[in-house]
């Protein structure tokens, strides 16, 4: 069960994993603890269960954008995660391609998946990050890992006033659906695929508070 579980938390590790969901989907409220909310929800033509997680960040809006895009170091907050292989980044145009590695654990087969990201901000200062499946050559399937290509993510952050003491905050929220192929019990992932994105935001309030993020610069996103 304890491997089942890990399995189950890796699904939604893709620090950049989330899909778009629909409001009129019926969603339920599975996690409220520790200021992260998670909800679940079911999709046709998704085997697996959708995620929406949501919390509130003691953050400059820069500095929790920053955290997500240092995908050097996801690892360190994002329960799973593996190795980020950047193929290609335009910081101008907001866009990004990348193979993210999920270290599985033993003796099942780790997987990865190839994504193509853009980051925008729109004119009332929120910003998404929104992530797709895609192919590249530069990043070949490889034998040790199994390819996941059923996979839509997206990032929000929404700034908010600040605190009575005047720190800024931050609204963060992520959604999400990767199907891990290979077999694996839908039952146990549906279960337990709420617990990693709760993990996940509930170790970024803390990461988030280091000097380097606070200190950041992301080209295209300015303070709102």
């Amino acid at each position: 069960m304890k491997k089942m579980l890990k399995v189950a938390l890796l699904l939604s590790t893709l620090t950049l994993v989330s899909s778009v969901y629909a409001e009129a989907t019926p969603q339920k409220l599975s996690i409220d603890r520790d200021g992260v909310k998670v909800w679940t929800y079911k999709e046709d033509g998704n085997p697996t269960m959708n995620f929406r997680a949501t919390t509130v960040l003691d953050s400059t809006l820069v500095g929790a954008v920053a955290v997500v895009m240092d995908t050097d170091h996801s690892s360190e907050w994002a329960p799973y995660t593996g190795k980020a292989l950047i193929l290609d980044r335009n910081d101008q145009a907001g866009t990004f391609i990348l193979r993210m590695d999920l270290d599985f654990p033993f003796p099942l087969k780790d997987r990865d998946v190839v994504i193509s990201g853009r980051l925008s901000q729109a004119p009332d200062g929120v910003v998404t990050i929104k992530n797709d499946v895609t192919t590249d050559g530069r990043a070949p399937v490889r034998d040790k890992f199994i390819r996941i290509d059923h996979y839509q993510g997206l990032w929000q952050f929404k700034p908010l006033p600040k605190t009575a003491s005047g720190k800024p905050q931050v609204e963060v929220t992520v959604s999400g659906y990767a199907d891990p192929n290979g077999m694996l019990p839908k039952s146990i992932v549906n279960l337990f695929v709420q617990e990693q994105p709760f993990e996940m935001l509930r170790n970024m309030k803390n990461y988030v508070k280091a000097a380097k993020y606070q200190q950041a610069t992301v080209v295209g996103v300015k303070e709102f």
